[in-house]
């Protein structure tokens, strides 16, 4: 149905983010070849098959989701930073190209609506922060760039250690991974027609 489909601005976009509910191969596939898709008006739809494709296969979406992350468009780019915090996979590579995608976000003067761009990455990047040496990398910049973070709220709630009046950097411990993905996960990785509390 998702390659079938004609209608890229809507029949298309609503297909995908469904299928992210089901599960089998073919689904797999399309949602894959969705995500390749470029051209005008297409940005939902990646956007969607991304988010989809995560719910789907959790951790095995991770090159499909640096892949989106490696796009030009920033809507794009924000859905694969989703998908990663909301599955916690990833690699070295992964952790470096979201960092680097925290450093541009900040440089922006304009951010996107709702759950915030900057709480997404730091939620991707402090699930991989048992090395203490990526943990004291990350807190650093933290505390360096806190003024620009503007996400007071994110850190008392899942991570208040990393924040400036936390111990020092090298005493920060980890934060609460399944807390922070949880968080994560609120509310686009909720099946479709559940209702939020």
């Amino acid at each position: 149905m998702l390659d079938e489909s004609n209608d890229l601005a809507f029949g298309k976009v609503v297909i995908a983010a469904h299928l992210g509910d089901l599960t089998g191969a073919a689904g797999d596939d399309a949602l894959r070849r969705a995500i390749r898709v470029s051209g005008p008006g297409s940005r939902d739809l990646r956007c969607a098959s991304l988010l989809a494709l995560a719910k789907r296969v959790g951790t095995q979406a991770t090159p499909d989701l640096l892949a989106g992350l490696a796009a030009s468009d920033a809507a794009v780019k924000r859905y694969a930073v989703i998908g990663l915090a909301g599955t916690g996979g990833g690699d070295d590579n992964a952790w470096k190209q979201v960092f680097a995608y925290l450093r541009s976000v900040l440089r922006r003067k304009r951010r996107a609506h709702g759950q915030s761009e900057v709480a997404l990455a730091l939620a991707y990047l402090a699930q991989h922060v048992a090395d203490p040496s990526r943990r004291f990398e990350l807190v650093a910049f933290i505390r360096g760039n806190w003024d620009a973070l503007d996400e007071a709220d994110w850190f008392a709630q899942l991570w208040s250690d990393a924040s400036p009046g936390g111990p020092d950097l090298d005493a920060v411990p980890s934060p609460n991974h399944a807390a922070i993905q949880a968080w994560a996960r609120e509310p686009l990785f909720r099946p479709l027609g559940v209702p939020t509390a």
